[in-house]
C-alpha cells in the first residue's frame, strides 16, 4: 500500500533517476488492453500533431508520476520519448 497520496510531476530529464517496478502495475486484461489502445493512439498524435500527452505510472517505491511528453514510439515492453529517453509500459497506469 502507497504511503503517499501525493503525485509527483517530472520531466523526461529526469527519468533516469527513477527505477521502474518488474511486475504489472495493472492487474486485469481489459485495462491492459485500454492502456495499449491509449499509447498507440497518444504515438499516432504525437507523430502526426506533435501533441502532449500525460503519462501516469508508478515506480519502485509505489509512487504515483506524471509525465507531460509527446510520445515517439511503443514497443513490445517500452514508450519512447524524445531523445531515446523509455518508459516500461508494465509501470503505466494511464495515458490522456
Amino acid at each position: 500500500m502507497s504511503t503517499q497520496n501525493k503525485t509527483i510531476t517530472t520531466t523526461k530529464e529526469f527519468l533516469y533517476l527513477l527505477n521502474f517496478p518488474k511486475e504489472d502495475v495493472i492487474k486485469t486484461a481489459s485495462e491492459k488492453r485500454t492502456r495499449s489502445f491509449q499509447l498507440v493512439r497518444a504515438m499516432r498524435l504525437g507523430n502526426i500533431f506533435k501533441n502532449k500527452v500525460t503519462i501516469s505510472f508508478k515506480d519502485t517505491q509505489d509512487r504515483l508520476i506524471e509525465i507531460n511528453t509527446t510520445i515517439w514510439g511503443v514497443t513490445q515492453k517500452s514508450v519512447i520519448l524524445k531523445k531515446g529517453v523509455l518508459i516500461p509500459i508494465h509501470s503505466i497506469i494511464s495515458v490522456n
